[in-house]
C-alpha cells in the first residue's frame, strides 16, 4: 500500500531496503500468504500481482522488524488491512468534519 504523506517520517530510513529484502530475497517474489507470483496474473482474481510489504502484527510504521513484515499481493494485503482502513477512514472523516473527541484519540 502507498505510504501516506503524513506518515513518511515515521518509517525507518532504510525502509526501501527492508521492503526489497522481504519481497525479493525472503519471499522470492511471491506473496507469502497465497503464493501468487509478482508481475503475473493472480490465480484467483486474474489481475496483475503487485507485491507490497505489509505490517502484519503491529501496524505502526515504526514497527519495521523483519518479523513484523510480509510480502503480500494486493488481494492478501487488502484483506489483511480491511479493518484498519475502515477505522482510519472513519477517523479521518470525523476529523475533517471537526468531530474528533475531546481527548484526541477516543472513538
Amino acid at each position: 500500500m502507498p505510504i501516506r504523506a503524513e506518515n513518511k517520517t515515521r518509517y525507518p530510513k532504510d525502509w526501501k531496503l527492508r521492503s526489497l529484502f522481504v519481497r525479493v530475497y525472503r519471499a522470492r517474489n511471491r506473496c507469502e500468504w497465497c503464493g501468487a507470483k509478482n508481475g503475473e496474473p493472480h490465480p484467483i482474481t486474474g489481475s496483475k500481482v503487485v507485491l507490497t510489504t505489509a505490517h502484519v502484527f503491529d501496524h505502526r510504521p515504526e514497527a519495521a522488524s523483519l518479523l513484523n513484515l510480509a510480502a503480500l499481493c494486493q488481494r492478501c494485503h487488502n484483506r489483511h488491512d480491511a479493518k484498519m482502513r475502515q477505522f482510519g477512514r472513519r477517523e479521518r472523516t470525523m476529523e475533517n468534519a471537526g468531530q474528533r473527541g475531546l481527548f484526541g484519540d477516543e472513538s
